[in-house]
């Protein structure tokens, strides 16, 4: 059995693949423990709290720089105390500043590293925990120093993959959009959507994540131009959501790029414009390049170009099949277990 820490803080796109990997290692019966901050503990409500370490989020700031390096320094002797009772055998760090100062002090201790990088661009944190790592793994090609691995994907989009793509009859659009998309998506996408025949929108049902304050907002914008949607602050089943659908409208954060992969759907992709160093929207390009999505950037010209896509793909439903088929990654469904089994690999090595 192996003593195993996952590093992980911040956004939903850090922590569900860090989730998925914690599951799927605490089943084969090692001692798992979930490292991360308070934001990401969001995402953690299935791990026992006995199983994880959460800490204050630390907020860089020039302006409060003296009580950032005071929070850094408590969150050092946590760590230092922590590894030195109970050092891990490896240490997976799944990306976020917050994963910096664990993963150094288990270094310090001896814990072997891996760095996961999800996304097609190196991560800040990543690209300066990159010189410590013993292992760096990425989901994109980075360069001949980094491995390729599918990212974990939760076990509910594995469950709901559906062999069978038909987009003949209506067609569901399923938008989701996370705190950084659900605003602006709910009025980029009904303005998109006025601009196409009346003739053309029977056609569209819309499931649809938006926050609680814009939701009488919107359905009064759906039900205006004639569109039949449903709306949630919250999608509860979205793997079964956006497995029943025949085209997704989302960010382009890489863990729901690999979930779209798992379950083969095609995307129109609008990348987050202020993801850092703009790698939403390179990692929407990889898709785009093997012609499972498309790319529309958030601009001015945004509502017409979406509005153009979404009129040729009812117009040309091939082009939605062959999308779902480029779509596809044959080792989605196992994922997680393939980088379960590195994370055991790894460990066995002798350093």
């Amino acid at each position: 059995m192996l003593n195993i820490a996952i590093c992980s803080g911040g956004t939903g796109g850090h922590m569900f693949p860090a989730c998925a990997l914690f599951e799927s290692l605490k089943m084969r019966g090692h001692s798992v423990s979930m490292i991360t901050d308070t934001r990401g503990d969001r995402f953690c409500n299935a791990i026992n709290e006995g199983d994880k370490v959460v800490v204050k989020t630390i907020r860089f700031s020039i302006r409060n720089i003296f009580g950032m390096v005071f929070d850094l320094i408590g969150i050092a002797r946590k760590f230092f105390g922590l590894w030195k009772n109970n050092r891990p055998d490896i240490i997976v760090g799944f990306g976020s500043l917050f994963t910096i100062v664990p993963i150094l002090i288990g270094k310090l201790f001896g814990s072997k590293i891996i760095v996961y990088e999800q996304n097609s661009i190196l991560g800040r944190a990543n690209k300066f925990l990159a010189c410590f790592a013993d292992f760096k793994v990425s989901t994109f090609a980075i360069d001949e120093k980094w491995q390729q691995l599918p990212s974990p994907v939760r076990k509910e989009f594995v469950k709901a993959i559906n062999s069978e793509y038909k987009c003949d009859d209506r067609i569901k659009i399923v938008i989701i959009g996370g705190s950084q998309g659900a605003v602006s998506f709910s009025f980029i996408i009904p303005n998109a959507l006025s601009l196409i025949s009346p003739e053309l929108r029977q056609d569209i049902d819309i499931v649809q994540q938006v926050s609680s304050a814009k939701i009488d907002g919107l359905r009064s914008a759906y039900k205006k131009i004639g569109v039949n949607a449903h709306l949630l602050d919250f999608v509860h089943n979205v793997a079964e959501e956006m497995s029943s659908a025949q085209l997704i409208i989302s960010r382009s954060g890489a863990s729901t790029l690999a979930e779209l992969s798992t379950l083969g759907r095609p995307a129109i992709l609008i990348p987050y414009p202020l993801a850092s160093d703009n790698h939403q929207y390179y990692n929407a390009v990889c898709y785009k390049n093997r012609k499972a999505a498309w790319i529309v950037e958030e601009n001015e010209n945004i509502e017409h170009e979406l509005s153009s896509i979404i009129i040729n793909l009812l117009n040309n439903r091939q082009l939605l099949k062959d999308a779902a088929s480029n779509m596809i990654n044959e080792l989605g469904d196992k994922s997680t277990e393939i980088f379960a089994d590195f994370v055991e690999k790894s460990a066995a090595e002798q350093g």
